[in-house]
Order: C-alpha cells, then structure tokens, then sequence
C-alpha cells in the first residue's frame, strides 16, 4: 500500500484529519489491518514492513489511522535530521503494558487502543488503556457456561453479557473471525480465579473489531437486534397476531411457559451436536407445542373448503403445512418451505427419544439430504442453515397473512 504527499504540508493535512469507524467513501464498517506500507512526503521516501491501516470491508478503500501517522511523522523528522532520503522499518514487537490485569499479563496490542477509532479518547475512565480489546478462542467460555454462578448470555448474535451471580458483569463480543473480545478496563473487575481460568484461552489480537456488534453497541451506542433464535421466536408471535386479526382466534399456548423458555434460552456461543441441543428443544416447545390446537383446527375449517376427515388428529406441524398452502399454490415449494418445521420435529426426537442406530441414522440422512449439506458432522452449517429456513417459512406466512 502506498500512500504520496507531494509536501510535508499535504502531510500534515492528512496528519490532521481525523478518519473514523465508517469508510469516507461508502459508509461501511473499516477494520485496522497489518501490513506492507511505502509512505512517499515529498522527496522522502519510508519503508514499513508492516504498518497498521484502516480499510473498509466493502470498497477496500485505505487510510491511515492516528497512531500510524504519529510513526510516520516521528520517522519523517528522524530522516530530516539525519539528511537521509530514505528509511526502512520494521516492527520491533515492542508491546506497551496497561495498568490493568497486571498479574495474569493477558496478551494484547497497544497499537489496537491508539488506531481503531474511538478507543483512545475516552472521559470516562482516569488510568489509560482501558478500552483496549483483548482476544480469546470461543473456548474461554465453554467452562463458564457449565458453571450455575456465571451467567454467559448472547442477547445479540455476537454481543453478550458475561456475569457471576451479582458481583460483576461485563460485555463481551466476537468479531467476524470469530474471535472472543472483552475490554482490557472490564476484565479488571474480575476475580483472580475467573481471570486464571480464562488466561490459556488469551490469544494474539487479529485487530478484527469495528465490524462487530460489540463494537456497534459499546461506542457507537447502536442497539443490536436479538439473537435469530429470538428473531424467530418473535416471528411466530407475529404470526398469531396476524392470524388473529385475519379470524378472530388467538393460537397462543401457555403463554407464560413460552415465556420462561424464551427467558431462560442461552444461545450456544459454540456450535457442536451437543451445545445446540438446548435450542433445538427451545424451537420445538415455542414454534411446535406452544400452539393452541383447538384453536388452530377452527381456522382450518375457516380455509378449506372440504376438511379433511382426519384432521382432528393432526398435529400443530400439518396445521402450519395447510396455512401455507392457502398463501402458496405450487406444492413442491409449499414442501420446501414447511420442511425446517418437520426438521426440527426429527431432532427433537433424535436428541430426546431412544432410537435404534437404524432410525437415528434415517433421521441423520434426511436432516442432511433436506438442508444440502454433506455430512451430518458438519454441525455448524446444518444449524445455520436450519435457522435460514425457519426464518424463511415464517416471513411467508406473515406476508400471507398480514392485512
């Protein structure tokens, strides 16, 4: 990356202004990044081997952050001094130490606080460094989402609250490499033993930080929008509500149960067989059992014409199946599109009841057949995609059914 100044003073204009978290030129989100930097200021020519910049995730457009144009200025007047026309530098991992953690000595960069926009001028807090982001693998909190004194809650997709009991609570987030991030200043109100426990998981700062909702919602003051297994949750009031404002009947079910469900649902903050089994039992209670079947049989005899003589032992998933089909005429899409409430009804059973291996594995090879993903190990892509077409089945019967 090159960056020419045809005088000092073109410089010191750039020195001068200020580039914030959205690109100048598209609005979206730029993240610090390392890496190869020529600076040319008039006749004087710079080398880095690796300098931070800040660049948009979007259009890619490059400019340099505060603290890297510090380096610059102080190299330009070390080479006026000297009369040299040229320098190279390279970076000496000098790492400068907060007063924060002092005694776990957590890894992190300093260059992090000084360049990403924002975290340096802060009122707030009196001892330097306190917004300085700290990284760790997902497992950091694996142990303490095992342990009933912690609370570690993902109210968004990727910005959370992590708590023991009512001593401390602090934020956290993970950013778009899915790195685990708490504030350097935060991590100082925790206990020795938490800290400890947390200390093997610390890792290298991958700069990742402004393109998060973390970021969004500490300084920027955004707020984020639920979790999607809320979101969805959310979409089957939606739903009812419309519905009821369609045919004057209400198909909630007990409701105060639901709630709690909702209330109590920790979304799994690693995905593995094990850790979404939780949700997967949250969905079904909400979306398949918390419907009131005496009422949702009186509005299919509200929609078809000629009721099905069985229809009094149908379950809430048929019921759902019939909604849809009297918004949607083409029977292979109707098919698609109901198939995540009969997905997710094939792994409540895999996960709750005692199955032989022969069935487990029929339901196995369905589950992969019908999302498109190769290996039922591929645990992660099956979630994602299962909550993709959860979402996608309600946003089309509240369409058909909103006024």
């Amino acid at each position: 990356m090159t960056f020419t100044f045809k005088t000092y003073d073109d410089f010191l204009r750039e020195y001068q202004t200020y580039h914030s978290h959205s690109c100048s030129k598209c609005g979206m989100p730029m993240e610090l990044i390392l890496m190869p930097v020529f600076i040319e200021i008039g006749d004087i020519q710079l080398t880095y081997e690796e300098l931070h910049i800040l660049e948009c995730t979007d259009c890619r457009y490059d400019c340099l952050p505060e603290y890297s144009k510090e380096i610059i200025g102080g190299c330009y007047q070390t080479a006026i001094e000297r009369g040299d026309k040229m320098g190279i530098f390279s970076r000496k991992g000098y790492r400068k130490k907060f007063d924060y953690c002092t005694e776990q000595d957590f890894i992190y960069d300093h260059n992090d606080y000084y360049n990403i926009p924002g975290l340096s001028y802060d009122d707030e807090h009196s001892v330097e460094g306190f917004l300085t982001p700290v990284y760790f693998t997902k497992k950091v909190l694996l142990y303490f989402m095992h342990d009933p004194d912690y609370k570690v809650k993902l109210g968004a997709e990727s910005y959370g609250e992590f708590s023991l009991k009512n001593e401390w609570s602090i934020p956290f987030g993970i950013n778009r490499n899915d790195k685990v991030v708490f504030w350097l200043g935060d991590l100082n109100y925790l206990d020795n033993m938490t800290l400890n426990i947390m200390k093997p998981h610390n890792i290298e700062s991958d700069h990742q930080l402004i393109a998060s909702e973390f970021y969004a919602g500490q300084m920027c003051c955004i707020w984020s929008h639920p979790n999607r297994e809320m979101r969805i949750c959310d979409q089957k009031d939606k739903l009812f509500n419309a519905l009821t404002n369609t045919y004057g009947v209400s198909l909630f079910h007990l409701i105060d149960e639901i709630k709690q469900q909702k209330e109590q649902y920790v979304k799994p903050v690693i995905i593995t067989e094990r850790t979404i089994e939780p949700t997967i039992n949250m969905l079904h209670k909400v979306l398949i059992e918390g419907v009131n079947m005496q009422e949702i049989r009186k509005i299919y005899l509200k929609v078809v014409e000629k009721p099905d003589k069985r229809y009094e032992q149908w379950g809430s998933i048929k019921f759902y199946e019939v909604l849809l089909k009297n918004v949607i005429s083409r029977n292979d899409d109707v098919h698609n599109i109901i198939s995540p409430l009969y997905l997710l009804n094939d792994f409540r059973q895999y996960y709750d009841h005692l199955l032989s291996e022969e069935v487990k594995e029929s339901k196995r090879q369905n589950i992969v057949q019908s999302l498109g993903v190769v290996s039922f190990d591929n645990t992660e892509k099956i979630y994602n995609e299962l909550l993709n077409k959860l979402a996608t089945l309600f946003e089309y019967l509240i369409l058909g059914y909103t006024v």
